[in-house]
């Protein structure tokens, strides 16, 4: 049997000094913070200077002070579909991660053939070895990679979050709109059942003589219009609990509720923190700050990508010739093996441009994503500016809404004892009840809309979501 062995092991220990200068050494841009993304000291319409207190870091679950929307939230913290779908894409980013990881280990082939010997009409040649490459990242190649592959991972955690924190706002939203219809819905049965007895009056006037049938008609009239208030109020109240039921991951279907609707109280001073806060407090802006940090990072992946890929290469081979393949088995055949290492490049000569324009690709997307990021830093300042400024002028429209209720309701008080007295018409009466009944609808309406504007600034803060609860929806 005979032997070969060739080695490069001079040139292979010269490019592994070589490699060993270049180690910390990483083409492209290290990733910074844009210096434009400078956030004001304070939110427009903050009601006073504010520190770094934040309803943000208050859990969602001590936020609202109800028993039965809690419940619902934690339902959709484990069922709803869109949450679930952006936890899968973390663990898919993750994998991802670990691939790029890996190419800074070596890799392992065997490799088996057989081919007929030209020399001879029965002789074959059959062949099988291992081989093994391991590529020296000189330039940076590999790390850059690595480093875009923990940044989208990254983005992808804080898109799980952003999700959480949309669902807590969207359930917690949908739950006060269903109760605030239930509420809408009280007060139409309520004056429907007022109405009635109205109409009851008139008719018995009318039967004594003192009432007109005008004003009988006008009583019918009026009732009939707010009776039709109602199949519309409850067609809406049930697209409503559809729609709460598809956030929890339902199939349509009524929603229980035990309690009467009630109204969290929404506290005068609300502690919003401060705008520079917004850059790690909201999922999404982090979100696309990573984005731009994979993007950076992507910069230096294409600008290695036009320098020789220098691999170390080890293979092992062993091969004979023979008319059989069972006399490699017993011994019958003579057989060559050859042993080599040395190091071998994949070495870019000429590329008509394309590694010059994958930089620029690269640096183009980088600017892409500088873009988005800089846009969502304004547009989650302008979404707490905005909320701020709903939160504070809803208190006077709820506050004026609760004297127009109230003089309404005693409008309507007097006009009654005066229509008894024969004093005025019963046309003042049917107008003192549409009063008191706009007046109610108008107020359920300005609280409902109090409360989306907490929610809205809770989510546009940065709160409502929890890693804790979303390791827990990760596959064990």
């Amino acid at each position: 049997m005979k032997r070969r062995l060739r080695t490069g092991g001079w040139l292979l220990a010269r490019m592994l000094v070589v490699a060993g200068a270049l180690a910390g050494c990483a083409i492209g841009p290290d990733y910074e913070r844009p210096e434009s993304v400078k956030p004001p000291d304070q939110y427009r319409a903050a009601p006073e200077v504010q520190t770094e207190k934040s309803i943000a870091d208050v859990a969602w679950a001590r936020m609202f002070g109800d028993p039965e929307l809690a419940a619902a939230i934690r339902v959709a913290l484990s069922s709803n579909l869109d949450l679930l779908s952006a936890v899968a894409r973390v663990e898919e980013f993750r994998a991802q991660q670990r691939v790029a990881r890996s190419a800074f280990g070596p890799d392992i082939r065997a490799t088996v053939s057989t081919s007929p010997n030209p020399a001879s009409t029965e002789d074959a040649s059959y062949s099988g070895g291992l081989s093994l490459t391991w590529e020296l990242d000189l330039f940076g190649r590999i790390r850059r990679s690595n480093e875009a592959a923990r940044a989208q991972l990254m983005a992808s955690e804080d898109n799980a979050r952003a999700v959480m924190s949309s669902l807590v706002a969207a359930v917690a939203t949908t739950w006060f709109q269903l109760r605030e219809i239930d509420a809408e819905i009280q007060i139409i049965r309520d004056t429907i059942r007022t109405q009635e007895e109205s109409l009851a009056l008139v008719q018995s006037l009318l039967r004594n003589g003192v009432a007109s049938g005008a004003e009988e008609q006008q009583a019918i009239g009026q009732l009939a219009t707010t009776r039709a208030q109602l199949p519309l109020a409850l067609q809406q109240r049930a697209q409503i609990e559809n729609f709460l039921q598809f956030l929890l991951g339902n199939p349509p279907d009524e929603v229980q509720r035990s309690q009467p609707p009630t109204f969290i109280i929404v506290p005068p001073d609300i502690p919003v923190g401060l705008p520079a806060q917004l850059l790690e407090r909201r999922p999404d802006v982090r979100l696309l700050e990573q984005q731009l940090h994979a993007a950076t990072a992507q910069v230096g992946v294409a600008q290695a990508s036009r320098f020789p890929h220098l691999s170390i290469g080890l293979t092992s081979f062993f091969g004979i010739i023979s008319p059989q393949l069972s006399r490699l088995l017993d011994g019958d055949e003579p057989a060559q093996s050859l042993f080599a290492v040395g190091p071998s490049a994949d070495m870019p000569i000429f590329q008509s441009g394309r590694g010059n324009a994958n930089v620029a690709a690269a640096r183009a997307v980088q600017r892409q994503a500088e873009f988005a990021y800089r846009s969502g830093v304004l547009q989650a300042l302008r979404e707490v500016a905005d909320t701020l400024v709903a939160t504070d002028q809803v208190r006077e429209v709820i506050a004026q809404n609760e004297v127009r209720t109230g003089a309404a309701a005693e409008t309507l008080r007097l006009q009654r004892m005066r229509y008894r007295a024969g004093v005025i018409s019963y046309i003042e009466v049917l107008d003192g009840e549409r009063q008191l009944f706009a007046a109610q609808i108008d107020l359920a309406r300005a609280r409902l809309s109090q409360l989306q504007s907490y929610i809205d600034l809770y989510r546009a803060l940065g709160g409502g979501w929890s890693d804790s609860e979303l390791q827990a929806l990760q596959p064990k």
